[in-house]
């Protein structure tokens, strides 16, 4: 649970103020976000909102994967002058429940200087697998020992941080496939799943390639 990552939220009148506390580090100040960009942020959902104070950045995205509940996602660039034109700084992912966040933000704006304290809610590893694969996925389906060493290569290998899906294709390659990673932030990795030692079904071993 070290991971984990404190979120604290101070409301007034125009603005809402954001700082966050892991284990390793803490925000070097507040990032300070306008009420007005957080109701173009509702208004437009399907959009990400980016948001720059102190030098310093934030996207923000509306998230809401079936069965489960809105999420706000924030993702901050931290970065501070240290002289000679140059920064440095890091990146840093927060998720929130957003029903919660919602109700704190509309009330904070009659309570000035109201604060709300949450722990960042740790994304889902597994990702969605999306198969456009007509030949290769039929060939492997109609066998056993194939569909078993297909299913353990996907669910070991791609537990990946901050990816939504996995979408897969034919390859060239008899029970192989292609894929391409989609994150929040568009297309990411790309590589193959593929079954080596194709000659003897029983001994054959999928790898991923990248």
């Amino acid at each position: 649970m070290n991971d984990r990552t404190l979120v604290k939220l101070r409301c007034n009148k125009e603005m809402l103020d954001i700082r966050t506390v892991s284990w390793t580090r803490k925000s070097p100040y507040s990032f300070s976000i306008l009420r007005s960009e957080l109701q173009q942020l509702e208004q437009r959902p399907q959009n990400r909102l980016i948001s720059g104070d102190c030098g310093s950045f934030a996207v923000l995205r509306l998230t809401q994967r079936p069965g489960d509940m809105k999420m706000l996602e924030i993702r901050f660039t931290w970065l501070q002058e240290i002289g000679a034109g140059k920064v440095h700084g890091w990146q840093e992912n927060i998720r929130l429940p957003y029903e919660p966040f919602h109700v704190f933000v509309e009330n904070g704006e009659d309570m000035d200087g109201a604060e709300w304290h949450h722990l960042s809610v740790p994304e889902m590893l597994m990702p969605r697998y999306e198969f456009h694969s007509r030949k290769n996925l039929h060939e492997v389906a109609r066998r056993p020992v194939l569909r078993r060493k297909l299913g353990r290569v996907l669910g070991r290998h791609f537990q990946w941080r901050g990816t939504e899906k996995i979408v897969i294709y034919d390859d060239g390659l008899p029970y192989s496939f292609f894929f391409e990673e989609y994150t929040p932030y568009g297309r990411g990795i790309c590589g193959g799943i593929i079954l080596h030692g194709a000659e003897d079904l029983a001994k054959a071993q999928y790898s991923v390639h990248t």
